[in-house]
């Protein structure tokens, strides 16, 4: 007794590659399992998965999977919209906040500089990530497969891109993002949103250069971190390709 399933799409890449196709994949079943499970024991995480149809009939992810079933699967399409309840995801996020692991850890810096609220800290193991997202929900970020099919993981993304400006870009388009919150309004370091301060109440602090061509300066009231508009910004303008009316928010 079988069961029949077609990855569709980008899904076809992340199948292991004995099952790289983009035919369906006839199996036995073997015992009562999940469609999630199935669908992930063929190494395809379920963060990846937009909708699944059994038989031409949208199904969740606790369907049983019983012999003579067909299922097809669907990937994640651009732009998701996460606030939005679906089959797979009946409890949505009430806004767009990422978590990053050490895989890709310079994505976590770069979507700061673009003003998304994101953890990072490379010090995290699997146990802490996992355990901030009991805290709040957000959206895993990671090169790392096994990571995205734990239970607690319900909105990740598989991270394809290899440099960091490319993986920033790939965010931006599969969640929307065409227009940034505030751009360079957090802490690099520690998230944190950053506020105006006064040029007297750091001049002290400044290096003679800085405090002769600047005039306006934020700081960061969590690590007391100071930054202003200098030629880094300007680099990581182009990096990020910031519209200067953007960056000047």
């Amino acid at each position: 007794m079988t069961a029949c399933y077609h990855f569709h799409g980008d899904l076809v890449t992340l199948l292991r590659r004995r099952w790289r196709t983009t035919q369906p994949i006839v199996q036995p079943v073997s015992r009562a399992a999940s469609i999630k499970d199935v669908i992930e024991s063929f190494g395809v995480p379920h963060t990846e998965v937009e909708r699944i149809a059994c038989d031409g009939q949208p199904t969740d992810f606790s369907h049983l999977v019983r012999a003579g079933q067909h299922f097809d699967i669907h990937p994640i399409t651009a732009p998701w919209d996460v606030t939005r309840p679906t089959p797979l995801r009946p409890e949505p996020l009430t806004g767009i906040r990422f978590i990053v692991d050490g895989n890709v850890g310079r994505l976590g810096r770069y979507l700061r500089m673009a003003g998304f609220d994101t953890l990072y800290d490379p010090r995290w193991d699997s146990k802490t990530l996992l355990g901030c997202l009991g805290e709040q929900p957000r959206i895993v970020l990671t090169r790392d497969l096994d990571l995205l099919k734990r239970k607690q993981v319900v909105f990740g993304r598989y991270i394809r891109a290899d440099k960091p400006v490319g993986q920033l870009r790939e965010v931006l388009a599969l969640f929307g993002l065409g227009r940034w919150p505030r751009p360079f309004a957090r802490c690099l370091d520690c998230n944190t949103p950053l506020e105006p301060v006064d040029k007297q109440r750091i001049v002290h602090r400044l290096e003679p250069l800085t405090r002769r061509y600047f005039e306006r300066f934020t700081f960061c009231p969590h690590c007391d971190k100071i930054y202003w508009a200098g030629s880094h910004v300007e680099r990581m303008k182009a990096d990020l390709a910031v519209p200067d009316s953007m960056a000047d928010q």
